[in-house]
């Protein structure tokens, strides 16, 4: 089975308002999540609640412009973060936000450099993607709306992929197989399982991750344990939160609590249940 088909990213009750997500075309699934896209009202108040971002392990490509019809465009490409952190917007006053989620692991296809490099952090546009995004931003600001940016977004994903199939080799199977493991376990597997199925040594599998996904096994496995969590809390608000735990292999409510605030920023009583 496919991995992007087994692994459904969530911010939860994170999500901004004014946000939506739009699904690729077949030829793009393997490698976005989503696109999406969002609008601040800029209110200048400085009380306002800054909007908090959790891990999901994936990168983002993000594009935001003045909503007035400023011409300044900003470009960012966001790391795989592990722990929660709240984005400062680059544009002040009203701003339109378009960005590209890529699946993990799914922006090394297009760019060919270690994810490990950008993680933690968020970096300018044209410095990962070169000056060709420029153009892009400046297209999609001018777009009549989110589908007309989705097809201009896919076209530019889609020259990007071809002119690097020839030059860059795919992931390894190894990668692919313990991805697949590490989702149908809904990330409750140890490093030393997946290396063991994938006949590999633990640092070989570091090594891989760090340079493909961005992120170490060992917290890629808990962001996907995490993840799953926060998708059953949504899904099921019936369960308590000793049964979600108990799904997911915690033997004491103090270790899930634990892990929870590290990759919510809050208990998990935050949340509506």
């Amino acid at each position: 089975m496919e991995s992007y088909l087994m692994f459904e990213p969530t911010q939860g009750a994170r999500t901004p308002d004014h946000y939506a997500e739009h699904k690729p075309c077949p030829a793009l699934k393997a490698y976005v999540s989503c696109y999406w896209s969002s609008r601040t009202e800029g209110t200048g108040m400085w009380d306002e609640p800054s909007v908090t971002v959790v891990p999901d392990g994936c990168t983002d490509l993000i594009f935001e412009w003045d909503a007035a019809g400023g011409r300044d465009v900003s470009i960012r490409y966001c790391g795989a973060f592990e722990l929660p952190f709240s984005p400062e917007p680059k544009v002040e006053g009203a701003s339109e936000t378009f960005a590209v989620r890529f699946f993990p692991g799914g922006a090394y296809p297009f760019i060919g450099v270690p994810l490990g490099e950008f993680k933690n952090a968020l970096f300018r546009g044209t410095d990962v993607w070169g000056k060709a995004v420029a153009e892009l931003g400046e297209r999609l600001r001018l777009a009549a709306g989110t589908a007309e940016r989705i097809v201009l977004v896919e076209t530019a994903l889609i020259r990007l992929l071809a002119a690097a199939a020839s030059r860059r080799p795919e992931a390894p199977p190894v990668l692919h197989e313990a991805m697949v493991r590490i989702f149908a376990a809904r990330g409750t597997v140890s490093v030393q399982q997946l290396a063991r199925s994938g006949n590999i040594s633990a640092r070989q599998l570091q090594r891989l991750f760090d340079g493909r996904i961005g992120l170490g096994p060992k917290t890629f496995c808990g962001i996907v344990r995490f993840q799953n969590i926060l998708r059953d809390a949504e899904r099921y608000p019936k369960l308590t939160w000793q049964e979600i735990a108990g799904a997911y292999g915690y033997c004491d409510q103090a270790h899930f609590i634990r892990d929870f605030k590290r990759f919510y920023g809050e208990l998990p009583s935050s949340l509506m249940m």
